[in-house]
């Protein structure tokens, strides 16, 4: 584990401030002589450590990996290219896959990052770090450390629980923890975010994780440990807030001109900026990625790279008449998308995913947000959880809400079965090419059903969470490999 969580101290404290990552609330104030003593002074240097906690959901998280993780299993992100992604589609999970290693590596960044800052925040004094900023901060750093953990929980199962601040003098062969104490730690970390988090932040701190991010999330966990008396407190608690609604137009609401919406919930802050290749860069590729290889700069960022493409099951999957769809998916036939005319000749399934493609853009990389959790979603999983405490007249409310926007007629109560299927169905198209599909099919036991009637693919019992990354088993000794791997 040596490569992932463990920093000296100096390392990590000049690392932290380094970095910005919102539009908003983090710029890059480069400083390249912070030592440890000088440092954790003030409030400004809190605000700073929790910041870059917040960059390392950019670099090796939501810029792909998690996305790659989270869609190409399904089937219906379609990769162009990339053996890594190809093996992904195929349900042929290697502990090698790069797309792992980088999931699993962002994950412990953050982890890392917050465990550091919660740290000396515990060693503070107030003339260092003000108690109501503190109360704050300790909120934002355990719901990302909370958020990490959910997210390597659902990819990998049990994995190593490291909850303290890591030196050189700190073990590097960890084993892994039992699932169920990584979920029990998700718990407890959100609760207590979602108690010191506010509702809304003023203009400057826009992009924060708030009570209603780590609400959502609580619920989300719950969902996954069946504990759905208390997923629906946390859920009606959400949506209680009262500063969530959906955007009367689904397009808009993946807008770069209206980020942060009333519909966001939780999403990945990134910035205008020009910073190259290298790993100070501030933006990612899912525009270039998305949009029909070669059709020029004037319609694509770097003209388009194509590389994953959506396939007719997905087109099927949408009713007549679901805005969703057009919204969604360009396909010959559609009006010009930001002047281009789509024609089957330009991939090779004949459509195009326009989610996170919105137009040209000369950046090296995009400043498009990326959203990890929207109101539909949390909707749709309320529903599902009204449906398992056998109120299932009650979850057509929140299908129906989503239908509506979509266009979409309301749908008559059904059997409890009944009802998650469709619960499922409209998780396929409202979601695309976001964060949570595959993980609602490993979640609810339907991926191997899905799978086999969409794909005629066959997904073995113990893929539902994936191999270990093979540089982890490497370099930890206490490290044991996922069972059927």
């Amino acid at each position: 584990m040596k490569s992932i969580y463990l920093f000296s101290v100096a390392f990590a404290s000049s690392l932290l401030i380094l970095y910005g990552c919102g539009d908003k609330f983090l710029e890059t104030t480069p400083q390249n002589s912070i030592s440890d003593v000088s440092y954790w002074k003030a409030d400004k240097d809190f605000e700073g450590a929790v910041n870059a906690a917040y960059f390392a959901l950019q670099s090796n998280g939501a810029s792909f990996p998690w996305y790659a993780l989270a869609n190409m299993p399904t089937g219906d992100l379609k990769p162009n290219e990339n053996s890594d992604h190809f093996n992904l589609e195929a349900l042929n999970f290697q502990s090698t896959n790069n797309e792992l290693r980088n999931a699993w590596t962002g994950c412990y960044e953050i982890i890392t990052r917050s465990n550091l800052v919660l740290s000396r925040m515990d060693k503070a004094t107030s003339a260092e770090l003000s108690p109501d900023l503190k109360k704050r901060l300790s909120g934002e750093a355990k719901f990302l450390r909370g958020f990490a953990y959910f997210n390597l929980a659902r990819m990998f199962g049990g994995v190593p629980l490291i909850l303290e601040e890591q030196s050189a003098a700190s073990p590097t062969d960890v084993e892994k923890a039992p699932v169920e104490a990584v979920w029990q730690q998700v718990v407890l970390d959100l609760t207590e975010a979602s108690i010191s988090l506010p509702v809304k932040y003023d203009e400057v701190n826009t992009g924060r994780a708030t009570k209603g991010a780590a609400l959502g999330y609580l619920a989300y966990v719950q969902m996954y440990k069946k504990e759905w008396n208390e997923a629906a407190k946390a859920s009606e608690a959400l949506i209680s807030i009262g500063t969530y609604n959906l955007e009367a137009d689904y397009k808009n609401s993946f807008s770069f001109e209206n980020e942060n919406n009333e519909e966001t919930v939780f999403e990945v802050q990134y910035r205008d900026s020009q910073l190259g290749w290298g790993a100070s860069r501030n933006g990612h590729y899912l525009p270039q990625q998305l949009a029909p290889r070669g059709i020029g700069e004037q319609y694509a960022p770097y003209g388009g790279w194509g590389n994953q493409l959506p396939t007719e099951q997905v087109i099927k999957a949408f009713e007549p008449g679901d805005k969703r769809r057009t919204a969604q998916i360009l396909k010959e036939g559609d009006p010009a998308y930001y002047g281009f005319k789509m024609e089957k000749k330009w991939t090779t399934t004949g459509y195009a995913y326009t989610k996170w493609w919105q137009g040209p853009d000369k950046n090296d990389h995009s400043k498009i947000n990326l959203k990890q959790l929207r109101y539909a979603e949390v909707l749709l999983n309320y529903a599902e959880i009204l449906n398992e405490l056998n109120r299932t007249a009650d979850a057509y409310k929140y299908i129906n809400q989503v239908r509506a926007r979509a266009g979409l007629p309301s749908k008559p109560a059904g059997t409890k079965a009944q009802c998650l299927d469709q619960i499922m169905q409209e998780r396929r198209v409202e979601t695309l090419c976001e964060y949570n599909q595959w993980y609602h099919l490993t979640r609810t036991g339907k991926a191997a059903e899905f799978l086999k009637k969409e794909y005629n693919r066959d997904l073995k019992d113990f893929q539902v969470i994936f191999p270990i990354p093979q540089t982890e088993l490497d370099v930890n000794r206490a490290l044991k490999q996922n069972p059927g791997y």
